[in-house]
């Protein structure tokens, strides 16, 4: 009973590394799979990452010797990725089809928002006026990011943004439950678990949709898209979700949401590097605001 406490806690310095490589995963890999929506359908290639992202992180299981629990822990554990990726992106993906890409950024900023409020109401870890102002800032911020123009917002429909909002609670969800099961077993065991069972779930609302038509398997298989399609899967799913459930191991749930706020920060990023996009003032402003309210909410809880 003992060995769940003998399980790797990373450092703070560590846990914040963590934090920001799978920010930096997220954002960078919205470019790629950007690219790769070209190709196939968001189902059909939400199931190639998936799948892409379980077979790694199984890999990296069996090869480092990581111990398995027992089944029913394993089970409950794994259970919190229906959550997400599984419904979180269930709905959203929807969602964005019957919204703008502004009111989806708006909507998806509050993620931080919930895991507080969660946080508050489940852990009773009760923010103070400091976080309350460095969380508020820090929305402002992702939300000039996330704009590249301020006539980016209206224009979606109530059903739309309501899917969004509907995602957005159920990843802050996710993060609040995989908060507590962070502490209780490996890192790449929990990650590997949470994702099998998001793609269970996927798999399924995947053939739903093929089969009513809603999304369609590719005519012609291109291999430089495919592979895009696996690499960017690595990359936003085992990697990103692996870091930051390392993260959670070292960080409060609640901090550990204002690290998602620098996600749209990583993607303008790699725009401009990948896409040679330009940034605008109002999103640099956003940059500065997201990371100054980070630096003072990890200031605030030093020690």
């Amino acid at each position: 009973m003992t060995a769940a406490t003998s399980y790797f806690v990373p450092t703070r310095a560590i846990a914040v590394a963590a934090m920001l490589g799978s920010a930096a995963c997220w954002g960078g890999a919205t470019v790629m799979t950007k690219g790769a929506l070209d190709a196939f359908d968001p189902f059909i290639l939400l199931v190639i990452q998936l799948v892409a992202s379980v077979t790694a992180l199984w890999t990296a299981v069996f090869l480092s010797s990581t111990p398995l629990l027992a089944a029913r822990p394993m089970m409950r554990a794994g259970s919190t990725g229906v959550l997400e990726p599984g419904l979180a992106y269930a709905v959203g993906v929807p969602g964005l089809a019957l919204t703008t890409a502004g009111n989806a950024s708006v909507v998806a900023a509050l993620e931080p928002v919930f895991i507080f409020l969660g946080a508050w109401i489940l852990f009773r870890t009760r923010p103070t006026l400091g976080a309350i102002t460095a969380i508020f800032a820090a929305v402002v911020g992702v939300t000039l990011v996330s704009l590249t123009e301020p006539t980016g917002l209206g224009g979606g429909s109530v059903l739309g943004d309501g899917l969004v909002l509907l995602g957005t609670a159920l990843a802050a969800a996710y993060v609040l439950a995989s908060s507590r099961l962070a502490v209780t077993m490996p890192a790449i065991l929990l990650t590997a678990l949470q994702q099998s069972a998001g793609l269970g779930l996927v798999m399924i609302l995947c053939a739903i949709a093929v089969v009513a038509g809603w999304q369609a398997l590719p005519t012609s298989l291109s291999l430089p898209m495919l592979a895009l399609a696996i690499f960017s899967g690595l990359i936003q799913y085992a990697l990103a979700f692996w870091l930051y459930i390392i993260g959670l191991k070292g960080i409060a749930p609640g901090l550990a949401g204002m690290f998602l706020t620098t996600t749209p920060i990583f993607g303008v990023l790699g725009g401009m590097m990948f896409l040679g996009e330009s940034i605008t003032p109002s999103q640099l402003l956003g940059m500065v605001l997201v990371i100054f309210s980070l630096f003072a909410l990890l200031r605030s809880r030093t020690g």
